[in-house]
């Protein structure tokens, strides 16, 4: 059988893509390779890689997160990191960051607004409403104030008369409040899609410069084709590019990866329970990095070494996201090799500064903060638009597109998501126009 559409993937982008070219009436097939991960224990799932961050021979004052190796954090299943997201819905606009993932298109003509009003429309996206903002998130939004720094509502994409306010989004909800990309894989099977999980996809196939299919390895270690007419890769920044280079299409492929690099800082504030709060549930904007309160078990430990007996109620955390330098590449053992410049760092410090700033002010205790390891959660930027794809996501070899976060040439420091999704809409909606013009 010779599908219309083979979709690899079911993340942000490419439960999108699938969603909306199977609504349509195309005949599409999903490759996942993973499997469905039960709501309340997506976390279980997380798995993590070496980030091994190289520095500048830049002298800088000592902290105490650039002491431990990075990771990388990434998780596979039906609707990729979607479940374990915190359900922040950044528009990833100019207004927040110049080099924005907006900006960053429009050099190549690509304009995606109406897209990303129809992708907040979809997943129901409205900033957090006060009456569902934390105490502790509340003394944070005020100390934030108070020191002369602009906070904001994190946009989120959440259903909140659903809502429980448990702080649980990390694990996936149980309530079906929050959105995540099974949802949209669910609808696309509603409307015809075919979904094959446990498939690795190795390669795609082509000929003669056009694109005729993908070959992988099934649930039984049996390797299988599959034929369509066109090839989307949504399997992510990390899996995207090896797909690519085992299909001898190399070009740009693998270069430039950015992670989005963070740091947790926090300390001990006595029964805070920030961890029952809605976590991120508001942003103040720095240009390339932001701050938002955000519990990580990782500093009990922490404050346990600076003598603080702590439990997950007594931590209060902020996490620091930054834009880091688009320098990346992926090593064959799976692990990362990252230059973390001067410019990462001033970034990471002014951000762990402003942290301890505001912590303090609430009355966290100064002796107690401590930060996490320096971690990455969003990797991009491995086969980015101008070097691997053009502005309709296609490659050099016709009729193969990308719609993940790989094609963001530059970090844009903010979740992806709905970028991401915004961008599986826009080609979603060119294949389905030239479908129609072709059979016409």
């Amino acid at each position: 059988m010779i599908y219309d559409v083979i979709v690899v993937g079911t993340g942000a982008g490419g439960s999108t893509v699938a969603r909306e070219l199977s609504i349509k009436g195309l005949d599409v097939l999903i490759l996942e390779k993973g499997e469905f991960i039960p709501s309340g224990s997506a976390v279980t799932g997380i798995k993590t890689a070496d980030l091994i961050l190289n520095q500048d021979e830049v002298k800088i004052p000592e902290y105490e997160f650039l002491k431990y190796p990075g990771e990388l954090m990434y998780i596979e299943g039906v609707g990729g990191t979607t479940p374990v997201s915190l359900a922040n819905a950044c528009y990833a606009c100019t207004t927040c960051y110049s080099n924005s993932p907006t900006a960053q298109f429009k050099i190549h003509d690509l304009e995606l607004f109406e897209e990303l009003m129809e992708a907040s429309r979809d997943l129901k996206v409205g900033p957090l409403p006060q009456t569902r903002t934390g105490p502790v998130t509340r003394k944070i939004w005020d100390a934030a104030e108070k020191l002369g720094y602009f906070v904001e509502p994190m946009p989120k994409f959440i259903d909140y008369s659903r809502c429980n306010n448990c702080g649980l989004c990390i694990a996936g909800c149980t309530n079906g409040a929050k959105w995540d990309a099974t949802d949209f894989v669910n609808d696309a099977v509603q409307a015809g899609a075919t979904l094959v999980r446990e498939f690795t996809v190795n390669k795609v196939l082509h000929s003669e410069g056009k694109c005729y299919g993908v070959e992988g390895v099934d649930s039984q270690g049996d390797t299988k084709t599959y034929q369509a007419q066109k090839v989307i890769l949504a399997a992510g920044a990390l899996n995207t590019p090896k797909i690519l280079i085992n299909s001898q299409i190399t070009a740009g492929v693998g270069e430039g990866l950015f992670t989005d690099l963070f740091i947790t800082v926090g300390g001990f504030l006595k029964d805070a329970k920030l961890n029952q709060e809605i976590p991120m549930g508001i942003k103040s904007e720095f240009g390339a990095y932001f701050l938002s309160p955000h519990f990580s078990s990782q500093l009990i430990h922490l404050m346990v070494e600076k003598g603080f007996v702590a439990r997950n109620d007594d931590v209060v955390g902020l996490m620091v996201k930054i834009a880091d330098e688009a320098n990346g590449s992926l090593n064959d053992d799976g692990s990362i090799t990252k230059t973390l410049t001067s410019w990462d760092l001033k970034l990471l410090t002014e951000g762990y500064d402003k942290a301890v700033e505001i912590l303090t002010e609430i009355g966290v205790d100064p002796s107690s903060i401590v930060a996490t390891h320096i971690r990455g959660a969003h990797p991009g930027g491995t086969a980015a638009m101008g070097k691997v794809v053009d502005r309709s996501l296609e490659t050099e070899i016709k009729d193969l597109f990308i719609a993940d976060a790989s094609v963001i040439p530059q970090a844009p420091g903010r979740p992806p998501i709905l970028t991401i999704t915004s961008l599986a809409k826009r080609l979603a909606k060119n294949i389905i126009q030239e479908t129609v013009q072709l059979k016409n």
